[in-house]
């Protein structure tokens, strides 16, 4: 085996890819345009130092993964790039790639060695593929960390009662919408568009978060920047989908996500809870993205990790995500014992949701 380590990836590596696509595990989060906006814009504000390693074994099958560092507490540890604002952190890598504990060992002592005096290594948010290995997942036995993920597996869905209940609201909300204005779900085609709808689900967002007391990711112009960033250019490994319910002029809901061939990422989505929260905005969106992915025979429509109620009344698949925690000193040892004790004190109810109010209350 073999490493790589470049400051950003080669065309040529990308172009790669892009051709044998099928051949590789890819999360939207990965592509490169995500991860490159990323860095420029929050990364470099957060975190000390970026580079992309690129393992490759004696068949030419790659393993491709951007890091970042940061110091906390005194410590020095090594992240996958994407922080906050991704949702998956699964490596790229190829199908048939087969690692043997050499290989692991040797990925392991590069990733320190490229990362100097660092105590942890912290992947987050790893997938654990059906029927294909995530590489990761065997550098250290895994740990299931806090995020769920749910979906809708098209042809597993079926309409109950629930779903069907939900329809016939939005159809009642839609007709009550009509009399004010006309509605309508729009889609956005060009960069004005889609600045006019990013430009208002950060609005939303924000009024949102700011209601709920919660996190309030946009207090940082630079969270603003990097939104703004995604629509400038073209995604390698994907398409960017931004959408809206517009009442008239006025915008009901908004959502900014990815779809390709096989999978629609809900990621981002708003609504106007100050003129139109009686609405259902939300919703009505909800139903025009799912029937969107249908009609682009699109497999799953995925809502990424988040437990809220919502997302598990559509969902007819849920996914554990893991985390890998590597230690390189003492003090890095100590963490990471510390970071397996609060995993598994957040599995008892009652803690957890002390630990919620902390969070709270910190952010």
């Amino acid at each position: 085996m073999q490493l790589n380590i470049y400051s950003s990836l080669p065309d040529e590596l990308i172009e790669e890819i892009i051709n044998e696509k099928s051949n590789y595990i890819i999360e939207p989060f990965l592509d490169p345009l995500w991860t490159i906006n990323w860095w420029k814009n929050i990364g470099k504000n957060e975190y000390d130092e970026f580079k992309y390693l690129n393992f490759i074994d004696d068949k030419d099958h790659k393993l491709i993964v951007p890091l970042v560092t940061k110091q906390y507490l005194g410590l020095k540890i090594i992240e996958i790039a994407g922080g906050k604002v991704s949702d998956y952190l699964s490596p790229i890598f190829h199908k048939d790639l087969e690692l043997t504990q050499h290989n692991l060992n040797y990925i392991k002592k590069e990733i320190f060695k490229n990362f100097k005096n660092s105590d942890l290594i912290f992947f987050r948010k790893q997938k654990n593929y059906n029927l294909i290995q995530n590489p990761f997942l065997l550098l250290d036995k895994p740990i299931i960390g806090l995020h769920n993920s749910y979906s809708i597996i098209f042809d597993k869905f079926i309409e109950n009662k629930k779903i069907k209940k939900i329809y016939n609201d939005n159809k009642r909300q839609l007709k009550r919408l009509n009399t004010i204005n006309e509605t309508s779900f729009t889609v956005a085609n060009n960069y004005n568009q889609k600045l006019i709808i990013i430009k208002n689900m950060i609005f939303q967002k924000e009024d949102r978060y700011k209601n709920t007391k919660v996190w309030n990711m946009f207090e940082k112009n630079y969270y603003k920047d990097f939104y703004y960033s995604l629509i400038k250019s073209n995604f390698k490994f994907l398409n960017i989908h931004i959408s809206a319910i517009k009442s008239g002029n006025k915008y009901i809901s908004t959502h900014v996500g990815f779809y390709d061939n096989k999978t629609y990422y809900y990621l981002m989505p708003s609504f106007d809870g100050i003129n139109f929260k009686l609405y259902s905005g939300g919703n009505i969106l909800l139903e025009n993205l799912i029937k969107f992915s249908q009609s682009k025979n699109i497999e799953v429509f995925d809502f990424t990790i988040g437990n809220e109620r919502y997302k598990q009344k559509w969902s007819n698949e849920t996914n554990k995500l893991f985390d890998i925690i590597l230690s390189n000193s003492i003090y890095g040892k100590f963490a990471k014992i510390s970071i397996m004790l609060i995993f598994f004190l957040k599995r008892i109810k009652f803690i957890d949701k002390i630990y919620k109010k902390i969070y709270k209350l910190i952010h």
